[in-house]
């Protein structure tokens, strides 16, 4: 088995014909791009799910664990299946003396579980690149998706804006659909722009943003393909949300009035899906009290900004923040950053947007990420390096451990700093952020209706609720479980008895 980075599609054929081509059996939207996948292949899902439709999603890096990246309606594979299926798929790549990668091995596994699960619509997210990752096998997808582009993995997809999108464009094939995000840099529209129409997709879609009609409230609105305004809410944090939204809501569009299959899919199942979506580790913020064993609240913003884009829209967000913290402070406000980032990113970009005067940074180091042996942290004297260089004058130093840098951030907050963010590298995050805190909340939130309308409509006059409200609700409680009765009172005031499956 290859333990190094090794992009080409022989291998996981060669893997997957040996079982009965099951890529031939899928339907798939395919996503690639550098940031929003995540974002975008979620709400693809949660909308899919709503109309009542069997799906399946794969995502990479996976979260805690590797079994996790592979989801059934949400849900990820049991563990004993994951098991079961992946030493199936290992076997074969063992006895044939193929020499897969263990994101080939990963790959196969959810492509032969999905096949076996015989889901309605396979959400493909690529791993690196797109031409030639280990994804795309599929020969007709029913929809492809490409992105937001950034400048990321430069030495395996080019150096340049143009080279990282031809890669991206490499899952395009002839007679599909395709729907491309709103992209930084015009080179990258164009490019894909070009390709498509070089190789012959049936019909091309470019995204345009969303825009707020109640940033406060979540409430956006846009166009669909037939040019009628569509009012939505939004629950993921930050104003990329408005494109990574759109994208999912115009693929979804296409897909109802292309595929038969999919036509019943109406705007309310477009809606609810949307409003119950979920994706830790973006700009999501997490009370931390209970592993540093604190005895009152404390909140640090996590987002995996890995790449100068990303690493713009942290900031972006984070200044947001700080003036919403600050109406009425004049002086400064800072910010202290726990920070890790994997080998190969251009960490003096990303430090760069991210620092401001006065800031604070703690550079830390995670341990060898399972499944993925060629993932390695930079060491972080090299980040501090980094920062020094910097024209920004920023207090930083090296932190052995993750609890020493909680430790000296809350010994600082509210007096050097008002925000702790903890960012960088995704596997940085998912090392970070217990599963415990991820996922207490996740089932009974889709539990409670996000109907509330009947008690909100007369007075703020929409319809839809926004999970994110729901979520912030619950969090205020995320470290006392006997208050659970003070989420259903609060809620109940909204609309009747909201409390589901008690």
């Amino acid at each position: 088995m290859s333990t190094s980075i090794n992009l080409g599609l022989t291998r996981i054929y060669s893997i997957l014909d040996l079982l009965d081509k099951p890529y031939q059996r899928l339907s798939v939207v395919h996503i690639a791009g550098t940031n929003g996948k995540g974002s975008v292949s979620a709400y693809i899902d949660q909308i899919i799910m709503k109309s009542g439709f069997k799906t399946a999603r794969f995502n990479s890096p996976h979260l805690i664990e590797p079994y996790d990246s592979i989801k059934i309606n949400g849900q990820p594979i049991q563990k004993d299946d994951y098991n079961k299926t992946y030493n199936l798929i290992n076997v074969v790549n063992s006895n044939n003396h193929i020499g897969a990668s263990p994101f080939e091995l990963l790959t196969a596994t959810a492509i032969w579980w999905f096949d076996f699960q015989k889901v309605d619509l396979a959400i493909i997210e690529v791993g690196l690149g797109g031409r030639l990752d280990a994804t795309n096998v599929f020969e007709s997808p029913n929809l492809c998706i490409i992105t937001s582009i950034g400048m990321d993995h430069m030495n395996f997809l080019g150096n340049n804006i143009e080279a990282v999108s031809k890669e991206k464009a490499g899952i395009m094939k002839t007679g599909c659909k395709v729907v491309i995000a709103p992209q930084i840099e015009q080179v990258a529209e164009n490019t894909l722009k070009k390709y498509s129409e070089d190789i012959g997709c049936s019909q091309v879609v470019f995204a345009r943003p969303a825009t707020w009609k109640s940033e406060i409230v979540g409430l956006a609105s846009m166009e669909l393909l037939n040019k009628t305004q569509f009012e939505f809410f939004i629950p993921l944090k930050g104003d990329f949300q408005l494109e990574n939204a759109a994208t999912a809501i115009l693929a979804i569009d296409l897909l109802r009035k292309t595929e038969y299959k999919f036509s019943t899919i109406t705007n309310d199942h477009i809606k609810n899906g949307i409003a119950c979506t979920q994706w830790p580790g973006r700009l999501q913020w997490v009370d931390i009290s209970k592993i540093v064993k604190l005895t009152k609240t404390f909140q640090v913003l996590v987002d995996g900004a890995h790449n100068p884009p990303a690493a713009k829209v942290l900031r972006n967000y984070v200044d947001k923040q700080l003036q919403l913290q600050n109406k009425e402070i004049t002086k400064t406000c800072n910010v202290c950053w726990i920070f890790a980032a994997t080998e190969g990113k251009d960490i003096s970009k990303i430090l760069e947007l991210l620092m401001r005067n006065g800031d604070s940074l703690f550079a830390v180091r995670f341990t060898n990420v399972e499944g993925m042996p060629w993932v390695k942290c930079y060491n972080s004297q090299v980040i501090l390096e980094c920062v020094n260089s910097l024209e920004q004058k920023v207090n930083s130093k090296v932190v052995d451990s993750l609890g020493e840098a909680f430790g000296q951030a809350f010994a600082g907050y509210n007096k050097q700093y008002q925000i702790v963010v903890l960012c960088g590298s995704f596997v940085e995050c998912k090392k970070r952020v217990p599963a415990w805190i991820i996922h207490k909340w996740t089932k009974r939130l889709l539990e409670i209706s996000i109907d509330l309308g009947s008690k909100l409509e007369p007075k703020l006059g929409y319809k839809y609720i926004q999970s994110s409200y729901l979520f912030e609700v619950v969090t205020s409680f995320i470290n006392r479980p006997t208050k659970m009765c003070g989420i259903d009172k609060r809620l109940k005031r909204c609309k009747g008895d909201l409390a589901a499956g008690k």
